[in-house]
């Protein structure tokens, strides 16, 4: 029985061997000085079969491993994708709550103190100019029963009642500056209350 009878190695590897396979186990069993009936040579074949199965495991894991890493690669992209959509969401709505807090909480106390300031200005104005005109001493305390006065008291009793709801809110949600809310509160509402104690008295 020749050495090509005795080794079927393509029933092991699915194939038949090649040329070069073939002139190797050839070669390893010259080397070997096997006779062409030797009983070796069922062993050769089989460790020329772990031998190409080794030599092809390699290829068989790039590709395997290719195939993985380009689905986590698009399955990262995706998360990225989607991160990146939630993050930008996420970022809008914290913008759109801090810019109504700004406008709600500083902006509207600012713009009433900025009116009151205003009318007392325009009321301090006119009480000048109707004592330089007139050449008479009229007390500053005149300005007070102006129709001014009466809008710098509301005014100021708006801004406490306003200021104060935004330092019992703060304060609920436990946030720590509330107290400077409450300090202004306090200070328009005695300023408001005690203007119209004047006017009234």
């Amino acid at each position: 029985m020749s050495m090509d009878d005795m080794i079927d190695l393509g029933k092991a590897c699915g194939r038949k061997l090649s040329e070069a396979e073939a002139a190797r186990l050839r070669e390893v069993g010259n080397r070997l000085n096997l006779r062409e009936d030797d009983a070796l040579w069922p062993l050769l074949a089989a460790l020329e079969y772990q031998r190409v199965y080794y030599e092809a495991l390699p290829k068989k894991i790039a590709a395997a491993s290719k195939t993985i890493m380009n689905g986590m690669a698009a399955a990262a992209e995706k998360e990225t994708a989607a991160a990146q959509a939630r993050l930008t969401d996420s970022v809008v709505r914290e913008a759109e709550y801090l810019a109504s807090k700004i406008q709600y909480g500083k902006l509207v106390p600012m713009g009433l103190l900025a009116l009151i300031c205003l009318l007392a200005y325009g009321s301090l104005m006119l009480w000048a100019g109707f004592r330089i005109d007139t050449g008479r001493d009229i007390p500053l305390a005149t300005i007070l029963h102006m129709p001014a006065g009466w809008l710098i008291s509301g005014l100021c009793l708006v801004a406490g009642v306003f200021c104060g709801g935004g330092a019992s809110l703060e304060f609920a949600e436990g946030e720590r500056g509330w107290w400077k809310k409450g300090i202004v509160a306090f200070g328009f509402t005695m300023v408001g209350v005690m203007l119209c104690m004047k006017l009234i008295c």
